[in-house]
């Protein structure tokens, strides 16, 4: 019995083919090209198409009576992207990601307003911020458009609309788009009476073990079998917090990729009285309580070429930091594409505080790798105030290719962190939730992981990071 992952991240699609007796057999990652955009915006049929072609490139390396195993096809995307449909279901607007920030003016108005910011975040565990699809369609210039006849979509339900001819979205996709009442998990219409919407422009609510049929077309496309089930897709942050078996209470997921998330299960909804940690569904009735920032590699990737304009990889920028006087070395604000957790502020700038004439490129790299892990360590420590300190951080992401910065990442949080066995926790996440579909997994908060390697920390060294954050933290503040 095989099972086919797709995952339509926010820079690539992972094409993944996993057999019940061996494990994953193939997979392939494409990063997007020219045709779909940038990390902002991205065409909805360009990607749609992007992801058939990754998809029949993996597929055509097998011969029939292997496609004939695929018994489930599973979809992974990003949490947070806003698309408009036309009557016939076409694409009016690009797929607005997370990174896209062109609300923040719209969205600092309501933000201002105690009221409207308060009733929003206590209702659907958002605050009031340009990531989410509310506010970008509150944003939108409507004066062209008859919206009633129009449809809100996403770019996870569009693609599985365009394999199924299904409208649908999960309840955990929902919960992130900031109209959605994470307390009785329905669209909630207060705030849909607000944004001007009606719950018929939005796809219909489903759990995360929902399915619908491949299309006879896209069956052609992929040369599979139409009618094979589709699983309903659902967020990458929920779907790594299944991989590392973060349904469990205790557990905390902490992902360092193109940006960078804190995750840790909850029985029920957890929102502080002040907006600065978010609340979305994960599964099986659980919450999952957590932090984002926008900034992390790629802060890293912008640094490489920018800064370095692609004349050294990361291997040489990490041997250039090790012998810094990193006592000595500025203070990163990783702010490049606004800041989400903990202050939320769309249109917030990065910054390199304190640098001298005596610094070199290195030493500013070396700040920005430990700039994006103390904007983490921020909202973690938000996080255990909240009294959700967990047992064990199991961590996950491009960061696993770094010893050095994994090994940061230990010191300045003070706890021994636990690698992901997995190369793409999200993927891997959703295979667990189709092997669930299928009956061969009986609960997903049952699921553990085998352990990885653990990084352990150095306690000199991490009393060397808190007096760093405190300079961070200082910074921080000043440049409010």
């Amino acid at each position: 019995m095989y099972i086919l992952a797709l995952e339509f991240s926010t820079s690539a699609v992972k094409v993944t083919l996993f057999s019940q007796e061996k494990g994953i057999i193939k997979n392939l990652s494409k990063n997007y090209d020219d045709t779909i955009g940038n990390m902002e915006r991205q065409s909805a049929e360009e990607l749609y198409k992007f992801l058939i072609k990754t998809a029949a490139k993996l597929i055509n390396g097998f011969t029939k009576a292997e496609k004939n195993k695929i018994e489930l096809i599973t979809l992974v995307s990003t949490w947070h992207s806003f698309l408009v449909l036309d009557q016939d279901r076409k694409p009016i607007t690009d797929i607005l990601t997370w990174a896209d920030t062109s609300a923040g003016e719209t969205v600092l108005k309501y933000r201002e307003n105690k009221k409207i910011s308060q009733t929003v975040y206590q209702k659907t565990g958002c605050p009031v911020h340009s990531i989410y699809p509310l506010w970008k369609f509150i944003h939108l210039d409507k004066s062209s458009l008859k919206f009633e006849r129009l449809s809100i979509s996403s770019k996870p339900e569009y693609i599985f609309e365009k394999l199924t001819k299904r409208r649908a979205i999960s309840l955990a996709s929902a919960s992130g788009t900031g109209l959605f009442n994470i307390n009785n998990l329905n669209w909630d219409q207060d705030i849909l009476d607000f944004a001007g919407l009606s719950s018929e422009q939005l796809s219909p609510l489903k759990e995360y073990d929902f399915r619908a049929s491949l299309s006879k077309k896209a069956a052609q496309k992929l040369d599979l079998k139409s009618g094979l089930p589709v699983l309903l897709p659902g967020p990458d942050g929920a779907f790594n917090q299944i991989a590392a078996g973060g349904l469990k209470s205790k557990i905390m997921t902490l992902s360092v990729g193109t940006s960078g998330a804190l995750r840790v299960t909850s029985d029920k909804a957890k929102i502080p009285d002040q907006p600065s940690t978010w609340c979305y569904y994960g599964a099986e009735g659980k919450r999952i309580v957590g932090a984002a920032t926008s900034g992390a590699g790629n802060c890293t990737q912008w640094f490489k070429k920018k800064i370095k304009e692609n004349n050294s990889n990361f291997a040489e920028l990490e041997k250039s930091i090790e012998d810094l006087n990193k006592k000595e070395a500025p203070i990163f604000l990783p702010f490049i594409y606004g800041e989400r957790c903990p202050g939320w502020q769309d249109k917030r700038k990065a910054q390199f505080c304190e640098i001298k004439g005596s610094h070199f490129s290195a030493d500013l790299y070396y700040a920005v790798l430990e700039g994006v892990l103390f904007n983490l360590y921020q909202s973690y420590l938000i996080i255990e105030e909240m009294g959700l300190k967990p047992e064990k951080i199991r961590i996950s992401g491009g960061i696993t290719n770094s010893e050095k910065w994994l090994q940061m990442a230990a010191d300045i949080f003070g706890r021994k962190l636990i690698v992901s066995n997995f190369k793409d926790s999200s993927t891997m996440g959703s295979i667990i939730l189709g092997l669930n579909a299928l009956g061969l997994i009986d609960k997903l908060s049952d699921y553990q992981p085998e352990e990885g390697k653990v990084i352990d920390f150095n306690s000199d060294r991490h009393q060397f990071y808190q007096s760093r954050f405190e300079k961070y933290k200082y910074w921080y503040q000043k440049t409010i």
